[in-house]
């Protein structure tokens, strides 16, 4: 099926993108999970490695990742993005073209 990008933001109902995701896997779609640094404070990213079997993305500038720049190879790869939860805060930074979370 799909290759999904989870985008999981810092709300108190992070812990529901969970479920989002394995859902997803249900379907039949492959998730990579993306957590803010807000989410990672709800959640924690082995939860989401654990339930996708892939690892996840929480920081685009970590040192030693110049070999491979993960966020871009992950743009060209996927089909659909899900924001879940989506905060006020995201949205808005989605509307202005904001990209340093």
């Amino acid at each position: 099926m799909a290759l999904v990008a989870l985008g999981i933001s810092g709300g108190i109902s992070a812990y529901k993108s969970v479920d989002v995701a394995r859902r997803l896997q249900q379907g039949g779609h492959e998730v990579t999970a993306i957590m803010t640094k807000s989410a990672c404070r709800f959640v924690g990213p082995l939860t989401f490695e654990a339930i996708t079997r892939r690892a996840v993305i929480t920081d685009q500038f970590k040192p030693g990742a110049n070999a491979d720049i993960g966020h871009i190879a992950l743009a060209s790869n996927i089909e659909l993005l899900v924001v879940a939860p989506a905060t006020a805060n995201v949205i808005g930074k989605f509307a202005h073209g904001i990209a340093d979370d």
